[in-house]
């Protein structure tokens, strides 16, 4: 803690050294002391040391401009004139000037900030589309559905495993390689004439 008038005088030279000293240890302390310092000047700063406050002087050197509280023991630092609401007054506040907010409940104030979603074009939607790889999720195929008839039938919106459907043609005919995931039905296999039948599935996970 120190305090100076941060002149140096005309001395001999161990006595200035000790004045520059001290007004050095002044400007590293932040001219800390239990009351302010005696010789101010504009926007130097001061930390009040009996009330753990910084302060800093005014533009016009007549006043100490509050700039917030530190606490010590918890090594945290509050800033001086923020407002502190309670719960209902968040939620419900007609008078307090938050920025350019003012007059208006803060959720709605907020809510008038917020724009609205735009849904997406028919482009975008056909763009996304044409852009799903074969089995992705949201995709379409025409597959074959390779299990025991006792399993059948399949009306339109069951689901089956992927590792259950072959990619087929409209004949019957089907690749080796299954699909991943779950599907739902979006057709109707019934097994009534064939062991295998093919119908259009969808991609659900």
């Amino acid at each position: 803690m120190s305090q100076n008038d941060y002149v140096i005088a005309n001395q001999t030279t161990p006595l200035f050294r000790a004045d520059l000293n001290l007004a050095l240890q002044a400007l590293a302390s932040t001219s800390s002391g239990a009351t302010a310092p005696a010789t101010t000047y504009a926007n130097m700063l001061w930390y009040d040391t009996s009330a753990n406050t910084l302060y800093m002087r005014s533009e016009a050197d007549d006043a100490w401009i509050a700039l917030g509280t530190l606490d010590q023991d918890a090594n945290t630092f509050t800033p001086a004139g923020l407002t502190n609401l309670t719960q209902i007054q968040a939620e419900d506040d007609t008078s307090t000037v938050f920025g350019q907010v003012s007059g208006q409940r803060l959720g709605q104030a907020v809510a008038a900030n917020v724009p609205a979603p735009t849904p997406p074009t028919t482009s975008e939607v056909l763009s996304a589309t044409a852009g799903a790889a074969v089995g992705a999720v949201g995709s379409y195929a025409l597959a074959r559905i390779d299990l025991a008839p006792v399993n059948f039938p399949f009306n339109a919106g069951s689901t089956v495993a992927g590792s259950s459907l072959k990619p087929a043609n409209t004949n019957g005919g089907s690749q080796a390689a299954s699909f991943s995931g779950t599907w739902r039905v979006m057709g109707f296999a019934d097994d009534e004439y064939n062991s295998t039948e093919t119908t259009l599935c969808l991609r659900i996970s």
